[in-house]
């Protein structure tokens, strides 16, 4: 049954609520006067007034005695929840809740970390907020800060930042493999230093400022033969599952095209240190329950990959 504004105003009355919540836990009318401050008549004509809303008897005579419907049953949880959740915005907390949220989120991220948290993280921000919007923009490192400082961003995913109410956790570390493709006559097991600097590359050649604000994006910083230039990373994986071609990639990213692509993955013998990925927000955000589920949902994404 759609309800009209008329309909809806009486469904928020929180006393008519509190009423009819009572009808239906207690089942009786002489037994409301005991759950809430209602006279018989009043808690009729509550029920009443639900029953037009909700378009269903709710309370049923039987056996010289009143019950409740198969509907009535089903909206029972619902009104206690309701109420609670009135009561808490009438006592002034601040409360959140993702089912009911419309508003629009923005976070900025690394390519790094769009591909491998970005799946997750927009999957359980779906589920959980369907009537919310999630944007997810390009890394700027040179803009990010004055974006979560003026609101245009409400977080970043990438490496950690700093300044003035600047708020980062680190949510995992990174370190490099290299992958070759799956009977490689040289790469099929693990590579020394000189072995790797012998092969034929697959090297990412990004703008020194990409690869700055995205260490996934930078050299090696070793000689090696390098047959071909990409200038991004993701395009590595399908070049060297179709030639005798090697590459260094984050470890997380190999192991994801690795079972995808008939490819091996080994230890990097030229890039022990990895990097960290980290969400950072601004102290402005700290406390608001929404950002707050939201660095939530990426902090439990980072968990996981």
């Amino acid at each position: 049954m759609r309800l009209g504004l008329p309909d809806l105003s009486r469904a928020l009355d929180a006393g008519l609520l509190k009423t009819v919540e009572a009808l239906l836990r207690a089942g009786q009318f002489n037994r409301v006067a005991n759950l809430v401050a209602a006279s018989e008549p009043i808690a009729a004509f509550a029920l009443r007034q639900m029953r037009e809303i909700v378009g269903d008897p709710l309370l049923v005579a039987r056996g010289g005695g009143v019950e409740l419907t198969r509907r009535a049953r089903r909206l029972a949880a619902p009104f206690r929840d309701l109420l609670e959740r009135i009561g808490e915005v009438l006592s002034g907390r601040d409360v959140f809740d993702p089912a009911f949220c419309e508003e629009r989120f923005t976070l900025a991220a690394t390519d790094y970390a769009a591909f491998v948290l970005g799946p997750a993280v927009a999957r359980a921000f779906a589920a959980a907020a369907p009537r919310a919007t999630l944007a997810v923009a390009p890394f700027d490192p040179g803009g990010a800060r004055k974006a979560l400082a003026g609101g245009a961003l409400d977080l970043v995913i990438a490496g950690p930042l700093r300044g003035a109410q600047l708020h980062s956790e680190t949510l995992f570390a990174e370190r490099f493999a290299c992958i070759a493709a799956k009977g490689h006559p040289r790469a099929a097991k693990k590579l020394t230093a000189s072995a790797w600097a012998a092969e034929r590359h697959v090297v990412v050649q990004a703008p020194a400022a990409a690869a700055k604000a995205d260490p996934a994006l930078a050299d090696a910083e070793r000689k090696r033969q390098a047959a071909v230039a990409v200038a991004h990373f993701l395009l590595v994986p399908e070049i060297v599952a179709a030639s005798d071609l090697i590459a260094t990639l984050p470890e997380r990213v190999a192991e994801r095209f690795a079972a995808r692509l008939p490819l091996v993955v080994h230890r990097s013998p030229v890039r022990p240190t990895g990097f960290s990925l980290a969400i950072t927000w601004h102290a402005r955000t700290g406390e608001d329950p929404a950002r707050a589920w939201l660095r939530g949902i990426v902090a439990q994404a980072g968990a996981a990959a």
